[in-house]
């Protein structure tokens, strides 16, 4: 029961760390999220949480990287796999070897080896923590992709590169040459067992698909199963698993990209659970590490061996030299088409220098380091074991502070602000190009299903502007929402008096008005979310002109008379009416509402009674709009202008549009 509590009590703060970092968002929340962990293991609850390393790669390591290799730009990570793969590789190994012996000439105590075997655990970067400095902070859009890149790969070079170093500390024996193949095979065969499974997966799902079993549940369990069972595989055979699950995840991601009946559900499904496990898991590593402190600050500070402040200032100069060596090798590695592209103006060194600040470490290093044995093979303890792990906890600590508060501060003094774009009028301005886009591929057989989609861009767009964003001119003033919903009185009394009249049925009438009664709901403030009024809005044109209910397409097709008459009746009887309120003061407001009637009253008209193309007409130009969406957003990532958390949030949305479409 006691480790029930305590498991909600983390749950708990990983929802506190979020609130505090709404309230203080210059504090990034893996740092909030490691405070409360110390908070947490001071809290006299009788229960103190022994971290498992090898349980915490599986648990935590293994599906965060899946995931960030599912979310991974494989078109930017093929393009830069050049310094990628520098970073990943090149720079892990002169890391361990400049690190390792800047550590064993000031602390000549701790054995070289065991020197090689911290220099390694602190040479990879946190993809958590660069996830979430991307996300906060406004950096370069091939900085960033390169950031990612390396680290999704580079936790396997440091791993294979402490446990050589661990192996050595033990036996008392290295070899160069051996060391160099076995390093091939892991990282060669963790891929190649991250691709070989990925495969036997998807004959698997193929095979259960030929039996009907398409349950969505079925399914989701399976790809959640998929990064454990891939790890522990890879790790079984000897040999990478943290490289398996990531080729993993990045060939899973190709196919996120299809939509068909088969898998577009299971993809939305899929992505929302990946992204609340994403979310707890990226919290709960950083409030493990912060639970871990205290014991290890206790155990060193107690210490009357070691000098105190002067192991704080090794740790400083520790988290330097780690700056020093990136810093050095992103100058040599980097080219020119990085430091000078379009959104990236900063020039080598500024470059180099945000690479060597955004290379936070986190749960690796912390995982790493914990998994140091306690004993050597003679029995004899491991020389310095909390000496290490305090100071690979503390550099953790301090890349963290110098990503949260240096890093923003540089990027200003060269222009570049805190990633806080709004995401709204990001999304405005998309809309706005995809429908000059719809409008420039007009044809006479898509004029009709253009127009309704581009009314539909056009709600989308009047939704958001009526959140009252900022630096968005509002959609109409109060005197035209007046003027709009005095028209549509009009419209429902008119309508009235031709079903009273007998001119029309009964039953038009009343969907007529069910319709006018939505716009007015709407004008008199009875906000709808933006999603809603997007898929009110689609669930009318396939109903109304649709494949799936074909009885009210022929409802429609009977009906379509008294329809127009309708709308002729209260078009006239609405212009009239307003044409005698007119004066000076409000005849251009008037003449404005005027000419939208003329306009729906002209797209009336135009339609054809012949429905059968309609439906293919829709669903073509909204497939079209949806596509155009997509390339929009890539384009604004690419240009900076928004961030990957929010192009990625954008991509989800629009793929849960097209689900929704095939559902109705």
């Amino acid at each position: 029961m006691i480790l029930f509590d305590y498991i909600l009590i983390l749950l708990f703060a990983i929802l506190i760390s979020n609130f505090i970092n709404k309230f203080i968002p210059v504090i990034s929340v893996p740092i909030i999220q490691i405070f409360l962990g110390i908070g947490i293991a001071l809290l006299p609850i009788g229960f103190h949480l022994e971290l498992n390393p090898e349980l915490f790669f599986v648990l935590f390591i293994a599906p965060l990287l899946f995931n960030e290799g599912m979310l991974t730009d494989k078109k930017s990570l093929w393009s830069l796999k050049r310094p990628i793969f520098l970073l990943a590789f090149g720079l892990v190994f002169i890391t361990v070897l400049a690190i390792g012996g800047f550590i064993n000439i000031l602390m000549p105590a701790i054995p070289l080896a065991a020197c090689f075997a911290l220099a390694a655990a602190l040479a990879p970067t946190d993809a958590v923590a660069v996830g979430n400095l991307a996300k906060r902070i406004k950096i370069p859009s091939k900085i960033t992709n390169i950031l990612e890149g390396e680290s999704l790969i580079n936790d396997a070079s440091g791993l294979v590169c402490f446990q050589f170093a661990i192996a050595a500390m033990l036996t008392g024996t290295f070899s160069a040459t051996n060391a160099g193949i076995t390093f091939l095979v892991i990282a060669i065969g963790g891929a190649l067992v991250g691709a070989v499974f990925t495969l036997i997966k998807y004959i698997f799902i193929r095979w259960i698909r030929s039996y009907g079993m398409e349950n969505v549940t079925l399914h989701i369990l399976i790809e959640i199963l998929t990064p454990f069972i891939i790890y522990i595989i890879a790790e079984k055979l000897g040999v990478s698993g943290v490289l398996a699950v990531v080729v993993a995840g990045i060939i899973h991601s190709f196919n996120r990209k299809r939509l068909n009946p088969e898998t577009a559900s299971l993809n939305i499904a899929s992505q929302s659970i990946w992204s609340m496990l994403s979310f707890t898991l990226n919290g709960l590593v950083f409030l493990i590490l912060g639970t871990q402190l205290p014991d290890i600050i206790k155990i060193i500070w107690n210490n009357s061996s070691i000098n105190n402040i002067q192991i704080i200032l090794y740790i400083v100069l520790f988290t330097i030299a780690l700056l020093l060596v990136r810093f050095l090798w992103s100058i040599f590695i980097i080219k020119k088409d990085i430091y000078n592209s379009e959104d990236n103006k900063l020039g080598r060194f500024n470059t180099s220098l945000i690479i060597s600040m955004s290379g936070a470490r986190g749960t690796v290093t912390l995982a790493s380091a914990m998994a140091i044995p306690l004993l050597l093979l003679n029995g004899s303890q491991f020389p310095e074991r909390n000496l290490i792990i305090f100071m690979a906890s503390g550099v953790i600590i301090c890349s963290l502070l110098i990503s949260n508060f240096l890093l923003p501060v540089l990027l200003k003094k060269n222009g570049i602000e805190n990633n806080n774009e709004d995401e709204s009028e990001a999304l405005t301005e998309i809309l706005n190009n995809v429908i000059a886009d719809l409008n420039s591929e007009v044809t006479t057989e898509n004029k009709l299903a253009t127009e309704i989609v581009i009314r539909n861009y056009q709600r989308r767009i009047m939704s958001l502007q009526q959140k009252g964003l900022s630096n968005v001119r509002p959609i109409m003033t109060d005197e035209e929402k007046v003027l709009k919903i005095h028209a549509i009185h009009l419209e429902q009394e008119n309508t009235k008096k031709l079903a009273m009249g007998n001119e029309i049925s009964s039953k038009l009438a009343e969907y007529y008005l069910i319709g006018l009664n939505k716009r007015l709901e709407r004008y008199e403030g009875n906000k709808q979310g933006i999603g809603k009024v997007i898929l009110d809005r689609i669930r009318f044109i396939v109903r109304f002109y649709g494949r799936v209910t074909q009885t009210k397409v022929n409802q429609f097709v009977q009906e379509h008379d008294g329809i127009l008459k309708i709308s002729e009746s209260n078009y006239n009887y609405v212009v009239e009416n307003l044409n005698s309120m007119k004066s000076p003061e409000n005849q251009e407001l008037i003449d404005g509402v005027i000419l939208e009637y003329q306009s729906q009253m002209e797209l009336i008209k135009s339609r054809s009674v012949n429905t059968n193309n309609m439906n293919e007409n829709i669903t073509e130009v909204t497939s079209a709009g949806f596509q155009l969406e997509r390339d929009h957003i890539q384009t604004m990532f690419e240009c900076s202008k928004i961030s990957r958390e929010t192009a990625n949030k954008m991509i989800k949305n629009i793929s849960f549009l097209e689900i929704q479409m095939q559902e109705m």
